[in-house]
């Protein structure tokens, strides 16, 4: 009698199966009690609020704040329409429909964390970066009522704006007054772990660069956004995530357009104008889109924490920088754009834009495979850009002097007269060719060198940027 192996029997295959199964829905995670109440559980929504754990295991190392916005399902949040519906009445047709579309999902997003990092240095001992949580909706003594969480959040950046102003006026008695406001936001597939190890990177690399400028006194007012950019399954983990882009471009939208447009205009830009202080935003590939959505939306969100409102002014923002975008530049181009070019009045908005594109990335050109847009980080988006006046042109020069290192050193741009020029033009929109700089493949992130953009040269061009303000 031939013996058959027990393994390839249907039945011991299906049980086995189920059990993987159970055993991988069952588990308990700390926070699952309120994950289950927003829906925002499992691996592939905890990795959105990691932070909200309170283990101490993640954070920014140097004082600053993270505002984590996740999605969940309109009714278990507590959801009201926060649309101008007025405001939103004097764009025109393809704008509105648009914006329709981007709105139209049964999910929204919400703030559901705010932390503050500070350094804490008492009695000589060892300097601590202190973690302090604002708001934090998972909080196990958070009794309040789970539908109450979205209009909760939008309190608690009034919150947010008072304890801004009490340390503004605290470095100002200690004599360490905040000399920069840079508002940052990541893209697509970053997690918050990764938003926050980039957001290190890119800060840090700032801190350690400003001797390029003289090294005068910085002392920056950092705001991290963490935002729900990621579809994560382990089981054809690549397509999914290739299959997300079109909603998670939505939701990039959706952040600028709504909670990063109101931190800007009824949080940073008054600071700014009161301290007289430049403001910078900074955003990575989607986060280059969630940042320029901000700056150009402008009273769609019918919210303000002081029921003020005003006129955006150009000299609001002085710099927007996108590294390697991931937005269409038609956006800009009324005549061209089939979102009803939001972007088109961008001289009223900011004193200076400027968007890197380099030939070495591939994941800009594999988007205008999936949507047919031509980013305006990407080669498609440089060659469309050369048919409009209303581009400039530049390119980053490097060498190779950093002693022991593998990255190149950025020595200037090769147009210097010009470009120093730039700064003082609003009404053009710097496209700088940044191929000799971003041209590595970063390890285990796709688009060959779509992320290369944690290195010395890149802050050293973020600082040759604001070295150039007027």
């Amino acid at each position: 009698m031939k013996s058959r192996n027990v393994l390839f029997r249907p039945s011991i295959l299906i049980l086995l199966v189920l059990t993987a199964l159970l055993a991988s829905c069952s588990y308990h995670h700390k926070l699952g009690e309120r994950e289950k109440i927003f829906e925002t559980g499992g691996e592939d929504l905890s990795i959105f609020h990691r932070v909200a754990e309170q283990d101490g295991g993640l954070g920014l190392k140097f004082p600053g704040y993270i505002i984590g916005i996740e999605k969940a399902p309109r009714e278990k949040i507590g959801w009201y329409e926060i649309l101008n519906e007025e405001e939103l009445g004097k764009k025109n047709k393809e704008y509105i429909k648009d914006v329709r579309k981007i709105l139209k999902g049964p999910k929204r997003t919400f703030i559901s964390h705010i932390v503050e990092y500070s350094l804490e240095n008492k009695g000589g001992c060892i300097p601590n970066i202190k973690e302090d949580f604002i708001f934090n909706a998972y909080d196990k003594c958070n009794c309040e009522n789970p539908k109450g969480i979205y209009d909760r959040g939008i309190k608690e950046l009034k919150e947010l704006k008072e304890k801004i102003g009490e340390n503004f006026e605290d470095k100002k008695l200690s004599g360490t007054e905040y000399t920069h406001i840079f508002l940052y936001s990541m893209g697509w597939n970053t997690d918050q772990q990764e938003s926050l190890r980039n957001y290190n990177s890119l800060l840090s690399l700032l801190i350690k660069e400003k001797e390029y400028k003289g090294g005068k006194p910085f002392m920056p007012l950092f705001i991290g956004i963490s935002w729900p950019s990621e579809w994560r399954w382990k089981y054809f983990g690549d397509f999914v995530r290739l299959l997300s882009y079109g909603n998670k471009a939505d939701d990039a939208d959706e952040v600028g357009m709504f909670w990063v447009n109101i931190i800007l205009r009824d949080i940073l830009v008054p600071m700014k104008k009161t301290k007289n202080i430049p403001l910078i935003l900074i955003g990575h590939s989607f986060g280059a889109r969630v940042v320029t959505r901000a700056v150009f939306s402008n009273g769609l969100a019918n919210i303000k924490i002081d029921n003020k409102s005003a006129e955006p002014l150009t000299d609001d923002i002085d710099l927007v920088i996108g590294l390697q975008g991931a937005f269409s530049i038609n956006r800009f181009i009324p005549e061209e754009s089939k979102e009803g070019a939001p972007y088109s009045e961008f001289s009223r908005y900011a004193k200076k834009l400027v968007f890197t594109w380099s030939e070495h990335d591939f994941a800009n050109p594999m988007s205008r495979w999936i949507t047919g847009a031509e980013n305006v980080g990407g080669i498609y988006g440089y060659k469309r850009s050369l048919e409009f006046d209303k581009f400039d042109h530049f390119t980053i020069n490097v060498n190779d002097n950093l002693m022991c290192s593998y990255d190149f050193d950025y020595d200037g741009i090769k147009e210097k007269q010009e470009w120093s020029q730039s700064f003082s033009r609003p009404e053009k929109i710097s496209i700088v060719d940044a191929s000799n700089l971003i041209r590595n493949n970063p390890y285990d992130k796709g688009g060959s060198a779509h992320s290369d953009i944690y290195t010395p040269g890149i802050a050293r061009f973020i600082w040759d940027c604001i070295g150039n303000l007027k």
